[in-house]
């Protein structure tokens, strides 16, 4: 009998969001009698328009809660844990997360996030490899501090990204990756977004279709501002549809912004903030097209879900989208600027068959068996 693999996966936090979403189909698709998995998740607050994804856990891994005991203080940590590390470029961890892998020899362990200081992976973890799972742009992504990120390669064996596109503009710009990078593209639940799919939307039928959809928490890289304006260029020339927006809002100060910029164009009724959904999919399936509006983004995880649901992304021409799309094929690719967005989306809604098209040309439209084979990739 072949011996489980030992991996321990470490995370900050665990909310509903695309790279958390996909390291949690990932643990559903992951066979028990093939791995042993820990997972250690670091800054777990209480948040009001957050949704924890720790209940949705496979029962048979196991997991460290850190921030658990905290409650509502675990936020008075995680913000002295955020000052300590940019002032110092070191990272603080609390005595559970020690006590969790004290002991414990992996055969593979994950410092899972840009956003995570890769320190504890690497000097408290005992693992015959170890990996930084990177889920962004870290060439355009102003969050990223290198000399933390980078800080102990040395101790890595690998660092892993989740588009081709993401990788090489990471290497262009930090050469020593060359040679120690992979791809483990994102994963989706396609069964369960099948079925969640079919779920009724009768609380909104009142509101004027089409209906346009953004699915994604308000934060910078998003650029909920532009999409706002895009709407208010797409009123001005007399278009009349909503646009939908579900993701968390609890980020305040983008939040207060977008809002002001909603009240201040009058467009309370055309686009609509819906907060933190369980079930996006209901709403994505019969949006008449999923907007990916980001200013850069690695690999969008909705631009992958609206594509098993067959329905047409319009989506800003960040590295993702440009490895995931191809333009007036499979969806539709178009700049930055507010007014060219706008203009795409009038001429989309304007040609009834673009829509047919790539509806058709995504039929059957599935990715879960090759990222498996990424994963399982690693270990060998």
């Amino acid at each position: 009998m072949v011996a489980k693999k030992k991996v321990l996966f470490v995370i900050t936090q665990f909310y509903k969001g695309g790279a958390e979403v996909a390291l949690l189909n990932l643990f559903r698709n992951l066979s028990p009698q093939k791995y042993k998995i820990d997972f250690l998740i670091f800054d777990q607050m209480i948040l009001k328009n957050a949704q924890s994804l720790i209940e949705e856990i496979p029962p048979w891994i196991r997991v460290c809660n850190a921030a658990e005991r905290e409650g509502r203080f675990a936020v008075i940590f995680k913000i002295w844990f955020k000052l300590y590390r940019k002032i110092t470029k070191r990272q603080l961890y609390r005595r559970s997360a020690y006590q969790f892998v004290k002991g414990k020899r992996y055969d593979m362990a994950f410092s899972y996030g840009e956003w995570l200081s890769p320190e504890f992976v690497a000097k408290k973890v005992k693992a015959k490899k170890k990996m930084v799972w990177i889920h962004t742009d870290i060439d355009k992504a102003n969050y990223v501090d290198e000399t933390i990120l980078f800080g102990f390669d040395k101790m890595y064996d690998r660092y892993i990204f989740v588009s081709e596109q993401s990788k090489e503009s990471a290497i262009k710009r930090f050469p020593f990756l060359e040679g120690k990078s992979v791809v483990v593209h994102n994963m989706c639940d396609e069964k369960e977004i099948r079925l969640a799919a079919e779920k009724p939307v009768s609380s909104l039928e009142s509101y004027p279709k089409p209906w346009l959809l953004s699915v994604g928490n308000l934060r910078e890289e998003k650029n909920y501002p532009r999409q706002v304006e895009v709407m208010r260029i797409l009123k001005e020339r007399g278009a009349v549809l909503t646009w939908f927006c579900i993701g968390s809002t609890a980020n305040y100060f983008i939040c207060q912004k977008v809002k002001e910029l909603i009240e201040q164009y009058q467009l309370q009724e055309q686009f609509v903030l819906l907060g933190v959904k369980k079930n996006p999919y209901k709403f994505m399936k019969r949006a008449e097209a999923v907007m990916v509006l980001s200013d850069f983004e690695s690999w969008s995880f909705v631009i992958t879900e609206a594509k098993v649901l067959g329905v047409p992304v319009i989506a800003t021409a960040t590295s993702g989208a440009k490895e995931q799309l191809v333009n007036g094929v499979n969806g539709i690719i178009t700049s930055f600027e507010p007014k060219e967005i706008a203009e795409q989306i009038l001429e989309y809604l304007k040609e009834p068959s673009k829509k047919e098209q790539i509806c058709k040309n995504l039929e059957g439209f599935s990715t879960n068996q090759d990222v498996i084979k990424e994963f399982e990739g690693l270990l060998s």
